[in-house]
């Protein structure tokens, strides 16, 4: 579906359905008065009729029969602050009752508040999003345009609708790519997608291949990789500012583009989906794509250990011992407790560039998953001002984190008999924080900030702005941080 500013009064504009906001409590806003005057006063007494309040997430569809050039008119409730999220829940309520209706066109009516458009933009691009490259068919029912109607030209609206549809791109971007069958999205994959984006974006990209893993001493990465027949990849992205940096941060993905578990193989109901285990360098691939347009002043540096987590004759055996570019050792005793492995060797190298922060992202452990859901991702590190910024940069997004502690007195569960470290607990408890505190031995740096996603990486059923799938949680957050150094 296409996305663009439109000049224009809603009540003159001919389409499929009008999308208008609405406030609680509020009087109507000048759209809706010049409706219901039309109308003469019928879409007052309608709203009344039905209880409708403008509460958040509610709306009301009515006909219009030819009192304006537009078929329908869709009445959105924004709740009493009519903010970010409500706003994006407008978009997405515009897209599905535009599906249900079969709408070709939608016109939402903006005016000339540039501040709503971002988030309007956003919700109707991420709501609009399907998965199709494999589908023979097309039912027909997808809305095809969609204008933000202003009734004056505006240069700060024209970017506003531009700002929405970036940061949606790189949403959907990610969720391509986690959406891909391993088949196809292999490290190589990757690592070509990565190199086509810093091409178009005018970024550094460097890919190592097996031979150029082993000169950097990432023995846990080559560990993980022993098994599979596909080349395993380290990418290493860079944004630098076309002015004086504002610091440096270090953005760390896991990138297992296939996880059977290893010889701890999975059962067959976790592996259906095991595709999504390489969401840490897809989200990374994602903010890259469009960090270029929204110019952070700080540089970026986005590293992605990639590989396949598979089974053969020449596996990882519990009980292997594994040498990591920090040079300290690893006992592994679960061979499915991967992904944090390949983010140890990825962790010692980003920290070997001197960052200001480091920030790792991935689908680490199935115990965030019991702890915070599907809804909320789990967050904690050595930097309570990072944790503090990234989960308000989380809440501006619409995308909910909670800190988990990183609780010292677990860490005796990693001491392991032979190693340095075991690659798990002892006890089987506290897993997010065991995993948590295992990244923290390959960190030298002060702040340190881990990401798990497991639970909200994935959907088997819709969600608000979310068809099933590949969500993409997390791309806007990192947006939102790596902008908001600026003001």
């Amino acid at each position: 579906m296409e996305i663009e500013l439109k000049h224009g009064r809603a009540e003159a504009v001919e389409t499929d359905l009008l999308v208008v906001g609405m406030k609680a409590g509020d009087d109507y806003c000048a759209p809706l008065k010049r409706l219901n005057t039309i109308a003469k006063g019928e879409v007052g007494r309608e709203l009344e009729r039905r209880g409708f309040n403008g509460a958040a997430g509610s709306s009301v569809l009515l006909p219009t029969l030819g009192a304006i050039p537009a078929r329908n008119v869709l009445v959105v409730g924004l709740g009493k602050d009519g903010g970010g999220d409500a706003l994006r829940s407008l978009g997405d309520a515009a897209v599905n009752h535009g599906r249900a209706i079969r709408a070709r066109t939608i016109a939402i009516a903006a005016d000339d508040h540039a501040s709503m458009v971002p988030f309007i933009v956003e919700g109707a691009a991420l709501s609009s999003y399907r998965f199709t490259r494999f589908k023979t068919a097309d039912n027909g029912s997808e809305p095809e345009q969609m204008w933000l109607l202003a009734s004056s030209s505006n240069g700060k609206t024209s970017r506003a609708v531009e700002q929405g549809r970036r940061a949606a791109s790189a949403v959907n971007l990610t969720r391509d790519l986690i959406n891909l069958p391993a088949e196809d999205a292999t490290p190589e994959f990757l690592a070509q997608t990565a190199r086509e984006i810093a091409k178009r974006e005018h970024l550094a990209c460097e890919a190592y291949d097996r031979a150029g893993i082993e000169r950097l001493k990432m023995g846990a990465l080559l560990g993980v990789a022993k098994a599979s027949p596909r080349e395993p990849r380290f990418i290493v992205m860079t944004y630098k500012p076309a002015r004086a940096s504002n610091g440096h941060i270090s953005l760390v993905g896991k990138g297992i583009t296939f996880d059977s578990g290893g010889l701890n193989l999975k059962a067959a109901a976790n592996m259906e989906v095991q595709k999504r285990d390489m969401t840490g360098a897809a989200t990374l691939l994602g903010v890259m794509s469009q960090i270029a347009y929204f110019k952070p002043s700080v540089e970026v540096r986005a590293y992605m250990p990639c590989t396949e987590n598979m089974i053969s004759g020449t596996a990882t055996k519990p009980g292997d011992v594994l040498w990591t570019r920090l040079g300290k050792t690893i006992e592994v005793l679960n061979t499915d407790a991967e992904g944090r492995l390949v983010l140890a060797d990825a962790l010692a190298y980003a920290c070997e560039h001197h960052p200001d922060s480091v920030i790792d992202v991935g689908t680490l452990t199935a115990a965030v998953r019991v702890a915070l859901g599907t809804r909320v991702g789990g967050i904690m590190g050595t930097d309570p001002k990072l944790i503090s910024a990234l989960i308000e940069s989380g809440k501006d997004s619409g995308e909910r984190l909670w800190e988990l502690p990183l609780v010292q007195d677990y860490a005796d569960e990693l001491r392991s008999n032979v190693a340095d470290l075991r690659n798990i607990g002892t006890s089987g408890d506290a897993g997010t924080i065991i995993c948590g505190l295992f990244l923290s031995q390959f960190v030298n740096c002060k702040s340190w900030e881990h990401l798990d996603l497991s639970g909200v990486a994935f959907t088997q059923r819709a969600l608000p702005l979310t068809p099933p799938g590949a969500v993409g949680f997390g791309v806007r957050t990192l947006l939102r941080f790596l902008t908001s150094r600026d003001s």
